[in-house]
């Protein structure tokens, strides 16, 4: 490298020794950062090091001096602190849709944005897949296409399938046949759903992992229609992305649920105290198997009483159930 090429590089170079090897229990001295560069066969003087750190802060990096023995820096703040990478970590982990090797990815790309000694931290602390993850290698990149569809106010066609009992691939009618209008992506029970406008079922959800093929067409979306189409007022009444009629449900919870009720419904939902032991809310929800597997998890901590259609369905449920299980 000719040596005017060399000095240019060598601000970049000490930026990267800054971001890859210090943080605020890991810093380099002057003398250490003169020795890399010189083994990069770059040579510098203390003076041309300090110039460098001094153009780095000026253009907004905080490079943080610590007065020692031997005068020392380190990288201070970054794009993300820890606890902001492990949080981010700890979603990718938990994300079905995504798959192991999708997943690995990511999290490395992730740990990359800390020091190396932060890095050997967060991946040490980061959990196992628990969870089981999709197979779908294009999740990725179905993501990515159907953005730019919503973007740019396209339909889209895709394939869609699921898995028969060997573990095949089985597509729901002919290769490609759904056209739809794309409204929104969303997370939900660590699935991603596109949420759409379908002429057949008018607004319905896919899972994102479960399409192929995504072709964005050059058919625009009926854009009266997606403006009156209120997201969270769709979503909000699901169990898991399961649609059904949708109900002003009142249901009589054992107080030790009052907990569990607001981390499923949020705090702005009505409750009414009735006893010591016992209070009613006022809950928007779909009647669908996942709500009412729900409530069957609490036993008879949890009795509905209105609407009536709500409380047949629970009855109509148990009554199947316990024919599957009568002796």
């Amino acid at each position: 490298m000719a040596k005017s090429a060399e000095q240019k590089a060598k601000i970049l170079h000490i930026y990267k020794m800054l971001y890859e090897r210090t943080d605020e229990e890991h810093t380099i001295t002057i003398n250490e950062i003169i020795q890399s560069l010189s083994s990069l066969g770059i040579n510098a003087e203390r003076k041309s090091i300090y110039d460098d750190i001094r153009v780095l802060r000026e253009l907004g990096f905080d490079i943080i001096g610590v007065k020692s023995k031997n005068y020392s820096y380190y990288l201070g703040s970054r794009e993300f602190q820890i606890p902001e990478l492990k949080l981010v970590i700890d979603a990718v982990v938990s994300a079905r849709f995504l798959t192991s090797k999708k997943t690995k990815e990511l999290i490395d790309g992730l740990c990359n944005l800390v020091s190396k000694y932060q890095k050997k931290e967060l991946i040490q602390n980061t959990g196992i897949y628990s969870k089981a993850k999709s197979q779908n290698e294009h999740v990725y990149y179905n993501i990515d296409s159907i953005n730019e569809a919503i973007s740019k106010n396209a339909r889209i066609k895709f394939s869609y399938f699921d898995y028969d009992i060997n573990k095949e691939k089985v597509y729901r009618g002919v290769k490609g046949k759904y056209k739809v209008s794309p409204y929104a992506l969303i997370w939900e029970d660590d699935c991603y759903y596109l949420v759409c406008y379908y002429e057949r079922y008018n607004i319905t959800q896919f899972k994102v992992d479960k399409m192929e093929s995504i072709e964005i067409l050059r058919e625009k979306i009926d854009m009266e229609k997606r403006e009156k189409f209120d997201l969270s007022a769709y979503t909000k009444p699901m169990f898991n992305m399961f649609k059904g009629d949708p109900v002003k449900a009142e249901i009589i919870f054992d107080m030790s649920l009052l907990n569990v009720v607001f981390d499923r419904f949020g705090l702005d939902i009505t409750v009414q105290p009735l006893t010591k032991n016992k209070f009613k809310a006022f809950l928007n929800v779909s009647i669908s198997p996942t709500f009412i597997s729900w409530l069957f998890t609490f036993k008879d901590k949890a009795e509905v009483i209105a609407p009536q259609s709500l409380v047949d369905e629970i009855k109509n449920t148990i009554d199947k159930l316990s024919k599957t299980y009568s002796c």
